[in-house]
């Protein structure tokens, strides 16, 4: 039976490849030995490229989870994992649209029995803006924005701070929730671990300023 793992130059080009697509090559993992087909593992997202006798097997494919390409030689694996490196950067960039419905619907619910459509008080406004000034400094420090998503993000941030002293509080809850869900619908930040500290800042902002009584923490 052959040795299905690869030569040592054959594991250069990989890392090459990897370069050449735009990824860092410490967020991959060759695996090989022990009787494993040698593969590709995309760290953080478990998607993995293996290399088969004379055929790949790779996730994500281009139309499906899974992809097996045979009658290959290693010009063609190459090639092919070439095109999975594409597939994988469409997978893991693309916003989760579908969780950003979820919480928007989760943020939508926050409202306390108490509240009413008040105007917010002096105290609540300076809360407000403190806390939008705080969600600013991390999506700046967090995501690495070109210019014009850049401000497309503050000029929402600074609407949400200038609405805080004409709307009131329950109106100006629906459109603070649309205008963070809408961050991620509009493909401005992805909806990650980060966006997901961003809604748990949003619901303590709400609870606090629809009727609670514990300021929202600080984002970190």
């Amino acid at each position: 039976m052959s040795d299905p793992n690869l030569l040592q130059t054959q594991k250069n080009e990989v890392i090459l490849i990897i370069k050449e697509s735009g990824m860092n090559p410490h967020e991959f993992q060759l695996i090989e030995g022990r009787g494993w087909l040698p593969k590709v593992l995309h760290i953080s997202s478990g998607f993995d490229f293996v290399f088969g006798g004379d055929s790949i097997f790779c996730s994500p494919g281009a139309e499906q989870i899974t992809q097996e390409v045979s009658q290959l030689n290693w010009l063609g694996k190459s090639e092919m994992l070439r095109k999975w490196l594409t597939y994988l950067k469409r997978e893991i960039e693309v916003p989760d649209l579908w969780a950003a419905l979820s919480q928007e619907q989760e943020l939508l619910s926050i409202e306390p029995a108490e509240a009413v459509n008040t105007p917010f008080t002096a105290d609540e406004q300076v809360q407000i803006k403190k806390t939008i000034e705080e969600i600013r400094v991390y999506i700046t420090s967090t995501y690495s924005l070109a210019s014009e998503p850049l401000a497309k993000v503050n000029r929402k941030l600074d609407y949400l701070i200038d609405a805080s002293t004409r709307v009131g509080r329950i109106d100006w809850k629906n459109i603070f929730v649309g205008a963070l869900v809408g961050l991620v619908l509009q493909q401005l930040i992805p909806s990650d671990s980060g966006f997901q500290q961003l809604i748990g800042i949003a619901g303590h902002l709400l609870r606090h300023v629809l009727g609670g009584v514990i300021p929202p923490p600080l984002l970190h």
